[in-house]
């Protein structure tokens, strides 16, 4: 089974462009998709209206961009999770899709009896959305907060809530306590996480300066539980920067693809891998880079 997982795309029409283009050509059955799925800012660059905006975007260009995603081409699931910057990720499943699969914090699985899981935390960020970060564990580190900080409101999901980061976040838990109680799947060996946060000081979660920023609390529920796979984002320069977009971490591979700007027609810019579910290690294939390296 064909899988093309990238992350990150914030909106982007030409990158979705690109995707879909990469899915005609490469005859997939699967899209899987990392988080950051939304546009980061609306052009008033409100935060007030980051929400409204991204759920007009869900619906006046996302739903018809994976209906057409579908019907054109041989993919015929669409997985997905939450990132940092998708205040209105809930909007996509306002109505029930059988194409579209909400992996937040869920298992699904596949006709090979392959199971995937989504996990859309991420440590403490220096950004202002908090809805889906958390502390990593509580002895990490932070980087350093913006006051105010913002959430989904209660109430009307098009609304967000000012809140104190530091509040906020030491009140809701840890990545570690998540992963403690984990979603258990049937057989490690053979599930796919979906995960929005690199694992902490790899290659796959180098930020500019070469420092990590990534999550102890995933590296280490990954050494512990060796899945067969795991797939990763959030840190968009990290393949530039270390110079390999996957890492063997005991038995399992893990698979930061990176993200960049587009660039223009004439240069993909698409960042996403290309495998096969039951062989990725011989089968990986990146839109930029050579197998493993730049």
């Amino acid at each position: 089974m064909k899988v093309v997982y990238t992350s990150d795309l914030h909106g982007d029409i030409r990158l979705y462009e690109e995707l879909l283009e990469l899915a005609r050509s490469s005859s997939v059955q699967i899209i899987a998709l990392g988080g950051d799925l939304l546009p980061s800012f609306p052009p008033t660059k409100r935060y007030e209206d980051m929400i409204p905006y991204q759920e007009k975007f869900i619906a006046q260009f996302l739903l018809p961009f994976f209906k057409k995603l579908t019907e054109s081409t041989a993919v015929n699931k669409i997985l997905t999770i939450p990132g940092n910057w998708d205040l209105g990720y809930p909007f996509l499943f306002e109505k029930p899709s059988d194409e579209i699969v909400d992996l937040n914090q869920k298992v699904f699985r596949l006709k090979n009896e392959y199971e995937v899981i989504g996990y859309p935390f991420v440590p403490p960020s220096p950004f202002r959305p908090k809805e889906y970060e958390k502390m990593d564990d509580p002895d990490s580190p932070w980087p350093p907060q913006k006051y105010p900080c913002y959430i989904r409101a209660t109430g009307p999901l098009d609304r967000i809530a000012p809140v104190d980061p530091a509040v906020y976040l030491k009140q809701r838990g840890t990545i570690q306590e998540d992963l403690s109680h984990p979603i258990k799947p049937l057989l490690f060996k053979r599930t796919i996480y979906v995960m929005h946060s690199p694992p902490f000081g790899t290659h796959l979660d180098l930020i500019q300066g070469g420092k990590p920023a990534g999550s102890r609390s995933i590296k280490t529920f990954i050494e512990r539980n060796q899945p067969f796979l795991t797939l990763h984002g959030h840190i968009h320069e990290a393949p530039e920067i270390s110079g390999a977009y996957t890492e063997r971490i005991g038995e399992t591979l893990s698979v930061n693809p990176g993200q960049s700007a587009w660039a223009g027609p004439a240069i993909s810019r698409l960042n996403a891998v290309i495998f096969e579910i039951e062989n990725p290690e011989e089968t990986i294939i990146h839109t930029r880079y050579s197998r493993g390296r730049k």
